[in-house]
């Protein structure tokens, strides 16, 4: 018997060419785990198009025919039907897209098992204005919250939960005492000026990611003015592992309403950085956000409300005071992180899935 094909789709992909985010991370470490159990493929779209090979896996970018409403992270074009006709199944990253809606059409007219995780991007919900939620064989989702933000995608949904790659993302040779890391985009929702007040005595934080949003960058960069905070945003992957690895604690103060006052209702359906945390045996406090909460075992870190230093400063300061206890916790964090949370296994759940 030939092994099944699948095609996972994605409006952006992962590099500095289009984003760096965990919503792009997401489908290129999932193919790059079913590849030796599928024959597999990953397409998105760029303004050049051609293979990039990255993590060692060829991402097919294909050539932007338009971004729908001028959204760049809702790019549309022609070019992936070769992939979808070769697919048994597609699986679409993004429900909120165009993409996506256009998958479905296509795979119900070609009968093919078309299938959706959302990772909280795109644009126009086009899956919803065109009522075609029912053509969609199962949402794969990444949480419980998230599978209840998107009710009418698929006959059905499971969640499947975000992976590590624990070989890379492991324990290092030794922890930094008071050492507090934060990695993701740099967007108003991370709430990263939550961690910059209520930072412990004695403890220092460094701050890792992208800048995409200058205006939110600036005044980051005042809040961090005359404390123990410095701002990484051209690190590479190997240095933030290496970042992670060193902490005491890691932290995700994501908030549904931001510095400006406006309402994110999406701020993280699972959140990939505090699960590559904790692989790295680093403990990990998190916001009581979206889907945050699901992955956080109370051996391993702590939930606390968001917005709010004074709770997230009680939470941090046992792990940035004691080494001791920062290593008992990262110890129980990367035991649960290798229990659920790899890569293979979301892999497993999803060919499970597929063949259901």
């Amino acid at each position: 018997m030939r092994r099944l094909r699948v095609l996972h789709l994605s409006p952006t992909w992962f590099g500095d060419e289009s984003v760096r985010g965990g919503g792009e991370r997401y489908p290129l470490e999932l193919a790059r785990a079913m590849a030796p159990h599928a024959d597999t493929r990953l397409a998105a779209f760029g303004g050049r198009p051609g293979v990039r090979t990255v993590a060692g896996f060829d991402i097919e970018v294909q050539r932007t025919w338009r971004w729908l409403r001028g959204r760049p992270n809702d790019a549309i074009g022609p070019g992936f039907l070769r992939a979808l006709v070769w697919a048994d199944v597609v699986h679409c990253h993004q429900a909120r897209t165009g993409i996506t809606a256009l998958a479905a059409l296509a795979g119900r007219a070609l009968r093919k098992r078309v299938f959706v995780t959302d990772h909280g991007g795109g644009g126009v919900n086009w899956v919803r204005r065109l009522r075609i939620g029912g053509w969609i064989e199962a949402q794969l989702a990444q949480s419980t919250f998230a599978a209840a933000t998107l009710p009418y995608v698929g006959r059905r949904a499971e969640v499947v939960y975000a992976g590590v790659d624990a070989d890379i993302y492991a324990p290092g040779p030794a922890k930094v005492p008071g050492r507090v890391v934060f990695v993701g985009r740099l967007l108003p929702h991370k709430g990263v000026e939550t961690a910059i007040r209520g930072l412990p005595a004695q403890a220092s934080l460094d701050v890792y990611g992208r800048p995409y949003d200058q205006a939110y960058l600036d005044f980051l960069r005042t809040e961090a003015a005359a404390r123990p905070v410095r701002i990484h945003t051209r690190a590479s992957d190997a240095q933030i592992v290496a970042a992670l690895a060193s902490a005491s604690a890691f932290v995700m103060p994501s908030v549904y309403t931001n510095y400006l006052g406006r309402r994110q209702e999406l701020p993280e359906l699972v959140g990939l950085a505090p699960l590559e945390a904790m692989a790295c045996g680093t403990a990990a406090v998190v916001s009581d956000v979206a889907g945050m909460p699901e992955i956080m075992p109370a051996d391993a870190g702590a939930v606390v409300p968001p917005g709010d230093p004074a709770a997230l400063r009680r939470a941090l300061t046992p792990l940035t005071s004691s080494l001791d206890l920062a290593l008992r916790r990262g110890r129980a964090a990367r035991r649960h992180v290798l229990h659920r949370f790899t890569w293979a296994a979301v892999a497993d759940r999803c060919l499970a899935a597929y063949t259901a």
